[in-house]
């Protein structure tokens, strides 16, 4: 028996290896899964600086012999240690020199087995990192200075020179600012710092920021940055201070809660289940049941609607089962009464609809006409794509497709979803309530990347589908811009390393280079023939979301170019943060409408919900009633029509 992973050969192709090939299946079934393989050996940590010893202890063996390689690729990098016993052992001194990304490890059992991948690791590369930010009050009022402690502390053997420590509000800086927003104010703490081997500083820093209080509290944010002041645009560390508050003078009460909390005050917090009585009572019956698995619809189909009946007990001679059909402005498309039994399932067969919000509406009505019962269903129609492909920059982006998701999920339509990166910056510290290293960084990025697998699963899509390449969160600019070939990566600000160092990458040890990201996105396009591709909009602020959509389009183009794929590959995009200021991309657009329907939209309430460490869920304090919430995709969505045109427009800033 053979388990197989994913990896990237010399072609670039996601090809297959066997992962164990051992003589008992039962063996190959035991090592090849990550939970119970870490029962045969355990390292000391999940993610190691390099300089670093990795060690490992046994567990369940009393002796292996253990060899370390670099993901996706079959040779060791060292000779096989002896492993014996419950004590950690050094198994590699990671050199300063070495490649950042992930590790495996493979052990030789003492009965000959071999064991791949028995355990993984993954290897950064940090010089200087930022120890803590602690601000000197909590709540603070107009006029009061903003006094931080900062430490900051050189990681490497060797010395750094030319630092610069910077104080701003808080800030990602690969977001753009909108047109509307003032200038980023920065207070420089340190300007050609120089710092020793190992050499720590602490900086207590006086007027940092003086507080202008509004009329209501608000929380407050601050970050930290070290810079280089040679190569401005290189980013050593990027720290977030734990919230404050700032409130006008003389105000006691009310103190909020920060955003992390479901609910800003004690006030807000709701007095009853109000989720019990979301659906409106004309959506509510005892008696009359829709199946609600099945509200989306293609269109040319005719839609089947089924219900169940169960009649009150003392139900009057010549009840009668009448069913409307009505559109989005209440015109009757369909008046019919059903023949035969009345309790029990029934099955409708509609009429070919086309796109639109429909309405079925169930009644049951006794001899003089009265309604004794009733029940509608909304449903909505579309022209459906044959097969679909959504990149996304973070793991939350997806939360903009909830109806076409759904509607992919209940047809059957296959659809696939690629992430480029994970996350990992995207609050981070919010998350921990600490600033984040590497090792804590990739701890985030995997919480994310379950967040996406319970979201998409709550609308109907099965893991599998999910691919994660562990791009940088928020480095997507500097690949696209400054690293375009694979043979020098972009060294990440948070994750430290110029590889993805995630265990769950579609393409293991993925270089952080444009080459690397557009020859990714070509690949899953030839896999999965998509017939609808989405991808973030080419003028977003953010810069992850605009640079998903270059490196699609630039896959786009060059498949075309190779006669992999036509011009008729339709191309949607989406606007999340809004257009960056300046330069657009010169394509021309469509405006697209998906209608959603009510359980659908319901559906996608929900999914979003499922990215906690996003918003806190203090979207659950904001449910959208039934009746309210949108019938259609929540962000406008576009589709480009010449994606096959402009090449090169954007190859510099």
């Amino acid at each position: 028996m053979n388990v197989f992973l994913f990896f990237m050969n010399s072609t670039g192709i996601i090809n297959q290896m066997p992962r164990c090939s051992i003589a008992s299946a039962a063996l190959c079934v035991l090592f090849s899964s990550p939970a119970l393989a870490q029962n045969v050996v355990i390292t000391d940590q999940t993610n190691y600086n390099v300089g670093d010893v990795v060690r490992v202890r046994l567990q369940g063996f009393a002796h292996v012999a253990a060899a370390t390689r670099y993901a996706g690729e079959t040779a060791a990098i060292n000779p096989r240690v002896e492993i014996s016993g419950s004590a950690y052992t050094p198994l590699w001194k990671i050199p300063d020199n070495a490649r950042t990304g992930r590790y495996d490890v493979d052990v030789k059992l003492s009965n000959g087995s071999q064991v791949t991948s028995a355990t993984s690791f993954a290897v950064h590369r940090q010089f200087a990192k930022i120890e803590s930010v602690e601000l000197d009050q909590t709540f603070y009022t107009t006029g009061d200075s903003v006094n931080p402690t900062i430490v900051v502390r050189n990681l490497s053997d060797r010395p750094l020179s030319h630092l610069q420590v910077e104080f701003e509000p808080y800030n990602y800086p690969w977001i753009a600012p909108a047109p509307d927003e003032p200038p980023i104010w920065k207070h420089i703490v340190a300007n050609e710092l120089q710092l020793r081997p190992g050499e720590e500083k602490t900086f207590h820093v006086q007027n940092a920021a003086v507080i202008d209080a509004g009329k209501q509290p608000v929380g407050i944010y601050y970050s930290v940055v070290i810079r280089d002041t040679q190569h401005p645009d290189r980013i050593y560390d990027l720290a977030f201070a734990l919230p404050a508050f700032s409130r006008p003078p003389n105000m006691e009460l009310p103190k909020q809660y920060p955003f992390l909390y479901l609910y800003w005050h004690l006030s807000d917090v709701p007095k009853s289940q109000s989720y019990r009585h979301f659906y409106p009572p004309e959506y509510v019956s005892d008696v009359i049941h829709f199946d609600t698995s099945h509200t989306m619809f293609p269109t040319g189909s005719s839609p089947e609607v089924l219900f169940q009946v169960k009649p009150p007990a003392e139900m009057p001679p010549s009840t009668r089962l009448r069913i409307h059909i009505t559109d989005a402005q209440q015109h009757q498309l369909e008046n019919k009464t059903l023949s035969g039994p009345i309790a029990g399932p029934h099955q409708l067969t509609l009429q070919p609809q086309a796109p639109g919000l429909y309405m079925v509406h169930v009644l049951l009505t006794g001899p003089d006409g009265a309604i004794l019962a009733q029940n509608q269903l909304e449903f909505a129609v579309n022209d459906l794509p044959k097969s679909i492909l959504i990149f996304a920059a973070h793991e939350d982006d997806d939360t903009a497709h909830p109806g076409i998701i759904r509607a992919a999920a209940e047809n059957h339509i296959p659809i696939h979803f690629v992430y480029f990166t994970s996350g990992d910056a995207g609050g981070c510290d919010r998350f921990f309530m600490h600033s984040c290293d590497a090792a804590r960084a990739m701890d985030f990025g995997e919480v994310r990347m379950d967040e996406s697998r319970a979201s998409l699963g709550h609308l109907g899509i099965a893991p599998e589908n999910l691919f994660f390449l562990g791009l940088p969160d928020g480095g997507m600019g500097q690949i696209w811009y400054d690293h375009p070939y694979s043979n020098n990566p972009y060294l990440s600000v948070l994750l430290a390393t110029e590889h993805s160092p995630y265990r769950e990458s579609a393409i293991p040890n993925l270089p952080y280079s444009r080459d690397a990201a557009v020859a990714a996105a070509k690949q899953f396009i030839q896999r999965f023939k998509p017939d609808l591709i989405i991808t973030g909009h080419p003028d977003e602020r953010h810069i992850d979301h605009r640079t998903n959509n270059w490196i699609v389009v630039k896959a786009m183009q060059e498949l075309l170019h190779q006669g992999v794929i036509s011009q008729d590959t339709k191309l949607v995009v989406d606007v999340s943060y809004g257009p960056i200021p300046g330069r657009h991309a010169p394509y021309h657009y469509e405006k697209q409408t998906f209608y959603v329907s009510g359980q659908a939209a319901k559906l996608g309430q929900e999914a979003a919900w499922y990215y906690e460490s996003q918003d806190g869920n203090h979207q659950q304090a904001d449910i959208i009633d039934f009746a309210k919430l949108p019938r259609h995709e929540p962000n406008p969505h576009y589709r480009i029509l010449d994606w096959f045109d402009h090449e090169g427009w954007n190859d510099r800033p």
